[in-house]
């Protein structure tokens, strides 16, 4: 089954269960053909909850490697201990 939430708001969230609940080898397959596909409608995951501490290796489908270089430079300078999510 998959779930749109959040619609309303200009923020598209899926959700993908089965019928036994949560599916996380289905998740596996599924996220990076998503994550692909909304790059490719120049749409972006970096607001997705998340997105730079679980999936990092996505989030050169919509920022650059300098914006990248940026969020990781005001990571470092507002968490130099690297203790907060």
């Amino acid at each position: 089954e998959l779930q749109a939430t959040h619609l309303g708001d200009a923020n598209l969230h899926l959700n993908v269960t089965s019928l036994t609940g949560r599916d996380d080898e289905l998740l596996k397959m599924l996220e990076p053909w998503v994550f692909e596909w909304v790059a490719s409608v120049k749409g972006s995951i970096s607001a997705e909850h998340g997105v730079g501490q679980c999936k990092p290796e996505y989030l050169h489908l919509s920022k650059s490697d300098s914006a990248i270089g940026m969020m990781k430079q005001l990571k470092a300078l507002f968490d130099p201990k690297g203790i907060l999510n």
